[in-house]
């Protein structure tokens, strides 16, 4: 069964080649618990017209018995939006999984920007089924269960990145991607119970969270870094057990993605992003 939102893919000549240049996708879940963050990082930096982008299909799988319904999609980049453009029902060569198939509605843009080894976040998007936590991981074109469903259902589940400075589909890989529904970020358990909203944030931001271990084991220090490595603020954490909360300003920060690296006095670090949005 396949659910076509609408009529943009059935058969693609799947391009595999070697590229001038590597872009990767990458997949998160956010610490609200709730968004999924779909971001890219480019090994190469392209200026213009090179960074002209043609075309983007960005492909989930979910296992076949996960409710799971793609919605409230928010893209990161001015002047570009996404669609989650199919829904491939367990395929008959792969009948444990579903495919989700985002793609960009602004063919030829100049918009994205390559920066090398910098994280772009280019959309969120929810599970539009209530309190489902699904299991999600970016699809790979080389990967033999991909190739499978291309070959004998003729559907088109691979990702695709067209540059114009890589002359065809840059895509090579993942970056950062779990099995489970986690940050790919080092995840300590420092912050219990964490919960930062909202997401994205505009004026400020909320970071949740509880202590319940020993006083040498409880974060005493958070640090934000921007995406490209940058520290932007350091803040001193009470180390008391139980429930804290902290505030931050975000209302002067340019829109982009941060890092949020908390640190206890043992050396063990928890690392999670966060979204800042300008209007």
């Amino acid at each position: 069964m396949i659910n076509i939102k609408y009529v943009f893919f059935m058969v693609f000549c799947v391009f595999l080649g070697t590229v001038q240049a590597q872009v990767k996708f990458g997949l998160s879940l956010l610490p609200d618990q709730e968004t999924y963050l779909i971001s890219l990082k480019a090994e190469k930096s392209w200026a213009a017209p090179a960074n002209i982008t043609g075309a983007v299909q960005v492909v989930l799988k979910v296992p076949a018995n996960v409710p799971f319904v793609a919605g409230k999609i928010q893209s990161l980049i001015p002047g570009l939006s996404w669609s989650d453009n199919a829904l491939v029902v367990q395929p008959s060569a792969a009948p444990e999984y579903n495919f989700v198939c985002f793609v960009l509605n602004e063919p030829g843009t100049k918009q994205i920007q390559y920066q090398e080894g910098v994280e772009l976040p280019l959309f969120t998007f929810k599970n539009l089924e209530p309190g489902r936590a699904a299991k999600l991981e970016l699809t790979l074109n080389d990967d033999p269960l991909v190739q499978k469903v291309v070959k004998v259902d003729h559907i088109n589940i691979t990702q695709n990145i067209t540059v114009l400075g890589a002359n065809g589909n840059a895509f090579t890989g993942v970056f950062g991607q779990t099995s489970s529904s986690t940050t790919a970020l080092p995840q300590v358990e420092i912050l219990e119970k964490l919960k930062v909203y909202p997401i994205p944030a505009r004026d400020f931001v909320w970071v949740n969270w509880e202590s319940q271990a020993p006083k040498a084991e409880l974060p005493n220090r958070l640090q934000v870094f921007s995406a490209t490595g940058s520290l932007i603020s350091t803040f001193s954490l009470n180390q008391q057990v139980g429930q804290q909360q902290l505030r931050v300003d975000v209302s002067t920060w340019p829109s982009g993605l941060y890092v949020f690296k908390a640190q206890n006095s043992a050396g063990k670090m928890q690392a999670f992003k966060c979204l800042v949005m300008r209007e």
